[in-house]
């Protein structure tokens, strides 16, 4: 029966959790609402994308799940720890030691966590292997690059294995092989290891790689979805048409059509549709005599089309 029971229970369970914030304005005292009626079940290796705006909650809802503030109505429940022990990145490597090796930082930060000597070498071999940071343990960490530093920073995380992962926007101000890095490496441990987690970016690209369930906040609520965040991407498809500035008047005349910029001699205009049958379009633009310099398919940034 007790082994029944545990199977409904989930990993993490947030039920009509409510913030606000106290704001001071000169002689006046209000009441900002943050995060209204948040609902959101985890289960074991679940890797849940969070989406959001700044300001939409995210960081302040993964402060709550820590422990950090206090929700000003609902709880949050583990299913079977009444202290679990968290794993935190973000994206600032401002809590290290920038004079001293990584390795030495490691080890101190292993000691916080209550790692014997022993403990803290053998997570460091195994995570310097299953991240790729052998060849930084032993540089100081201000001479890393923006990369090895965040790489340093999640096998900070992941020192003592954690019951749930908490990353808030791990890869930002990461170029692409960074990034890519960052994702797969740390992905990969998570599956193997069984650890749950909750991943916050801006990129949707970025959670498709990692997420099996994706989560939106947006107006202080949260939606949520078994699905890939496809769905979501598929409606931002535009697409961007270069034409020479003296058939923008024929543009203008024969198609309902705004013009976005001018650059140089040349006129673009972009169609957001995701339908747009673009053979039929381009037959139409030959029809009335455009001449079509370029056509640039683009996928707007989640931002811009959650509104």
């Amino acid at each position: 029966m007790e082994n029944f029971l545990l199977i409904l229970l989930h990993f993490l369970e947030l039920k009509h959790l409510y913030k606000d914030f106290t704001v001071r304005n000169f002689f006046q005292i209000e009441k900002k609402s943050v995060l209204e009626d948040i609902n959101l079940r985890l289960e074991e290796n679940d890797i849940l994308g969070l989406l959001g705006r700044n300001g939409a909650g995210k960081t302040t809802l993964l402060k709550i799940i820590l422990g950090l503030i206090k929700p000003t109505k609902g709880s949050v429940i583990f299913s079977d720890k009444k202290d679990p022990l968290f794993g935190f990145a973000n994206s600032n490597p401002r809590s290290f030691f920038w004079r001293i090796s990584c390795r030495e930082n490691l080890i101190f930060f292993g000691k916080m966590l209550g790692l014997t000597s022993k403990e803290i070498n053998e997570s460091i071999d195994k995570l310097s292997d299953i991240l790729g940071i052998s060849d930084t343990l032993d540089a100081p960490f201000m001479l890393l690059s923006s990369g090895q530093m965040q790489s340093i920073n999640i096998a900070r995380s992941l020192l003592k294995k954690p019951d749930l992962l908490l990353l808030d926007e791990p890869t930002t101000s990461l170029d692409y092989e960074s990034s890519k890095k960052i994702i797969n490496t740390t992905k990969d441990y998570l599956k193997e290891n069984k650890i749950p987690a909750i991943w916050c970016s801006h990129d949707h690209l970025e959670l498709n790689m990692v997420s099996n369930k994706f989560g939106l906040l947006k107006n202080k609520r949260f939606t949520f979805s078994n699905s890939k965040i496809f769905k979501f991407h598929q409606k931002a498809i535009n697409y961007e048409f270069e034409v020479i500035n003296k058939d923008i008047d024929k543009i203008k005349l024969k198609l309902d059509i705004q013009i976005t910029k001018l650059v140089n001699i040349n006129q673009f205009f972009t169609i957001k549709d995701k339908n747009l049958d673009l053979d039929e379009f381009l037959r139409l633009l030959i029809k009335i005599d455009v001449k079509i310099i370029s056509i640039e398919k683009n996928f707007n940034h989640f931002e811009d089309y959650i509104l």
